[in-house]
């Protein structure tokens, strides 16, 4: 064991933050705390904690750092609504919708730039409601196929309508994959999205005939990987990181006419009682060295903008060159005003009607 001499450490850290204050030098990071974090489950938890949590704490050995898997955003906002006022979370990883909702309801409290200097290295684009919530990753949404049935990948999101996958195709749409389907589909008929999405409605009404399941069970991954169904719609980074895992027998398909990626969202809890270490993690977490780590291993876009991919890398996060160079992105603080509308309009319209 490692005995630590701390007996005139308090005094030094005093002196060298005062010294520090006038110099224009940043703030020293907190040696010492625990940062309570809740995200994403399954294979995005441990990879996250394999490729960037570890690797702070390692910078950071006084740190704690505790993850907490959540089902989904809406559960973790659950759970943030639950504890406001004394709240056990620091950290929250939730997409970008449900971020746009807790910063409504006061949930998040604003990154101090001086004790987060990678905000620096976020777009513009990515910085929300005044710092509250920032994006550090993007997953695309991608055709999954199984590489036993389907010798043929689709190559377009037209392809879904094609009858001979009839009955054959896992759509769980009534969540974000389905609002990010919606702008897609309706650029396919080049309309705007935030004029008009009945061209990609439509199109929705002659996918629907192929779709086996609107809930599959236990997960759009799983289906393809047992045979259950030969296509799904679902996102990129962790189908690409199961293909590895498993053998090839999860296929993705990165349609030619490009995607939109769904975006994960970094957020300080309103109230947070670890709130210097929190927002060290936070600054390791928006690091061009966490992302490019994040990218290379799971296949999640970075969002840090001095982040460079390999070919290789990029290939398998965005598709081929032109699939990268039609790559959208949305409006997402807008698209939020429409979210419950357009999951009813898929209930409604496309999977009651089916």
């Amino acid at each position: 064991m490692t005995t630590r001499i701390l007996s005139h450490r308090p005094f030094i850290g005093c002196l060298l933050a005062g010294l520090l204050a006038g110099s224009g030098v940043p703030a020293l990071a907190a040696e010492t705390g625990t940062v309570n974090i809740v995200g994403f489950s399954g294979v995005f938890a441990d990879n996250y904690q394999k490729f960037v949590i570890d690797p702070f704490v390692a910078k950071h050995p006084g740190i704690t750092v505790n993850y907490q898997p959540s089902k989904n955003s809406a559960e973790s906002l659950a759970l943030l609504t639950l504890q406001r006022g004394a709240p056990r979370v620091d950290v929250a990883l939730i997409d970008v919708s449900v971020a746009i909702r807790a910063n409504k309801q006061g949930l998040f409290a604003p990154l101090d730039a001086e004790k987060v200097p990678n905000l620096a290295q976020s777009p513009d684009w990515a910085r929300l409601d005044q710092d509250r919530s920032v994006a550090f990753s993007q997953d695309n949404l991608a055709i999954l196929y199984n590489t036993d049935a389907v010798k043929q990948p689709p190559t377009s999101w037209n392809d879904l309508t094609n009858a001979k996958y009839k009955g054959k195709i896992a759509a769980p749409l009534a969540d974000t994959r389905g609002v990010t389907l919606i702008p897609i589909l309706a650029r396919l008929h080049e309309a705007d999205y935030k004029k008009d999405i009945e061209p990609a409605m439509e199109t929705l009404k002659q996918i629907a005939p192929n779709v086996s399941t609107w809930e599959p069970a236990p997960d759009c991954y799983g289906v393809i990987q047992s045979g259950e169904a030969d296509l799904a719609i679902c996102w990129n980074g962790r189908a690409q990181y199961l293909h590895d895992l498993q053998g090839g027998k999860i296929g993705i398909a990165l349609p030619e006419e490009g995607s939109i990626g769904q975006i994960n969202t970094i957020s300080l809890v309103k109230g947070s009682k670890n709130s210097e270490a929190a927002q060290d993690f936070i600054n390791y977490a928006l690091s061009s060295e966490a992302q490019g780590a994040f990218a290379e291993k799971s296949f999640y876009a970075p969002v840090n903008a001095s982040v460079k991919l390999t070919d290789a890398v990029a290939a398998r996060i965005y598709g081929s060159p032109q699939a990268q160079a039609k790559q959208m992105n949305l409006d997402w603080p807008w698209v939020s005003t429409q979210y419950s509308a357009w999951i009813q309009r898929i209930r409604r319209d496309v999977i009651a009607a089916n």
